[in-house]
């Protein structure tokens, strides 16, 4: 209900966009520089991938990402670094809420829709508490 009253706004769509750019930048940076430069596990009870290194730079990807696109949305620049911060510390909490109940389910993967990623819930958990955060702090 929080995506389509954010998308039911004016600018709704572009909200959106961003949303979507914010979250896919903290997976794809966090995940390829984890891949690169990560040693140090951060929980690996919950989610055996994912690194202190790769966390951060996707974290500061995100807030840069954010910056670059603030006038998507029309944010001012201490806006858009706070909001991309939020966003990317909300994703990756996502990504481990989602991680923690796959693993209390005993399953590695939450769908073989998308062989090698998870499952399907893994390209959407970053969402999870992203979009009512717009919703309830930023609209």
């Amino acid at each position: 209900f929080c995506l389509i009253s954010i998308l039911q706004r004016s600018d709704g769509l572009n909200l959106f966009l961003y949303i979507v750019i914010l979250v896919s930048t903290m997976d794809i940076f966090a995940f390829f520089g984890g891949k690169l430069f990560g040693n140090r596990k951060i929980i690996p009870k919950i989610s055996k991938g994912k690194t202190i290194e790769g966390s951060l730079i996707g974290l500061l990807s995100t807030i840069f990402m954010s910056y670059f696109i603030r006038d998507l949305v029309d944010f001012n620049i201490n806006y858009a670094l706070i909001c991309g911060l939020i966003i990317s510390i909300l994703a990756f909490v996502g990504d481990l809420v989602e991680s923690l109940f796959k693993r209390k389910m005993g399953v590695k993967d939450s769908g073989k829709l998308i062989p090698g990623h998870g499952g399907l819930l893994d390209r959407f958990d970053g969402y999870l508490l992203v979009i009512p955060f717009i919703y309830f702090f930023i609209i």
